[in-house]
């Protein structure tokens, strides 16, 4: 009788840490026929289809090197708001809620759209002869 308690408080200590299972998890999903999506450029203000050109890859060697730097900051800020929030006893919680979004919430992949200038922003300066 005590196997069967501790079987049983085991389970449910196992579906309280699951959780309930999603209806949508337990009906039968429809199988749709996958087609390959034709390969979609970026279209540019002229309406054109834009390719892959030297932005789009200076974008993500930026993305690639500012990762370590984007969890560093991003840790830094979890660390420094976990603190105030205790050292407050959980009264500053607005600020230590910005502390982490400060390095947590940002933008951490770079476009090339992210760098690439506007069309017409720059004016090469007038030379006079």
């Amino acid at each position: 009788m005590n196997s069967t308690r501790s079987v049983a408080a085991w389970m449910l200590v196992a579906v309280m840490l699951v959780g309930p299972i999603p209806p949508w998890a337990l009906a039968q999903q429809p199988t749709q026929p996958s087609e390959p999506e034709p390969m979609q450029g970026v279209v540019n203000e002229g309406g054109r289809v834009r390719g892959i050109d030297g932005y789009d890859v200076g974008a993500g060697v930026l993305t690639v090197v500012r990762i370590p730097f984007n969890l560093g900051l991003c840790a830094i800020g979890t660390v420094l708001g976990t603190a105030l929030f205790v050292l407050t006893l959980g009264s500053g919680y607005k600020g230590s809620t910005r502390v982490v979004e400060e390095g947590c919430a940002q933008k951490w992949v770079v476009r090339g759209q992210d760098i690439r200038p506007l069309h017409g922003a720059y004016s090469e300066p007038a030379t006079d002869r």
